[in-house]
């Protein structure tokens, strides 16, 4: 029997929330440690001024950080580039949220081999409502937050470099990061970033 896959639209509390992540990531001591739950994160290292807000998007950046569930990535992103860490970003984004992956895989990659490189919210709105046949969860989201699910995907594209001025573009990749997804099983990522099978074979 084949399980269907449960999607969240949780990933509206924020794109890709680079300074947030990067004062979490900084409080990490243990890379090792974090993974193996012995190390928790006081959620006043975000830099955000309201309290609950704190406590919601460490919550949130948490789950994005332990979906990456790689040390060596971790362990490196604090040293790179803001490319580099946004790349990771998005990977521990589509890696928690399959919706942004599979949104990524079958309309993005979709248009971009299309030679139609045109992207707008309706984009993602449409694919929402197209899901909900198959993803009872998704009938309970009211037309307002499904417009704004629309918003923050395309926010985390256009943080990523991947989106300007709504058309479809690629970004700047790092090599050793995408050598890291795909030693971990995740070559669909390498397709969400819309590399061409030749350039897949040098990662």
């Amino acid at each position: 029997m084949t399980t269907v896959t449960k999607y969240s639209t949780a990933f509206t509390a924020g794109a890709l929330l680079l300074r947030e992540t990067e004062a979490y990531i900084s409080a990490i001591s243990s890379m090792k440690d974090f993974f193996d739950g012995h190390e928790s994160i006081d959620h006043n290292v975000i830099p955000v001024n309201a309290e609950s807000s704190k406590k919601r998007l460490k919550h949130e950046i948490e789950k994005r950080v332990l979906a990456i569930n790689n040390e060596r990535l971790l362990d490196s992103f604090l040293t790179l580039d803001k490319h580099g860490k946004n790349l990771i970003l998005f990977y521990g984004i589509c890696k928690h949220y399959p919706i942004i992956k599979h949104f990524m895989l079958e309309v993005v990659l979709k248009k971009w081999q299309n030679l139609d490189y045109e992207l707008e919210v309706t984009d993602f709105t449409n694919f929402l409502y197209r899901k909900m046949d198959f993803h009872p969860e998704l009938l309970k989201i009211t037309e307002k937050s499904i417009y704004k699910c629309g918003q923050v995907a395309l926010k985390m594209l256009i943080d990523l470099g991947m989106l300007h001025k709504n058309k479809i573009q690629k970004t700047v990749l790092s090599n050793s990061i995408l050598k890291e997804c795909a030693n971990a099983g995740d070559q669909w990522f390498l397709d969400i970033l819309l590399l061409s099978e030749i350039e897949k074979q040098e990662i």
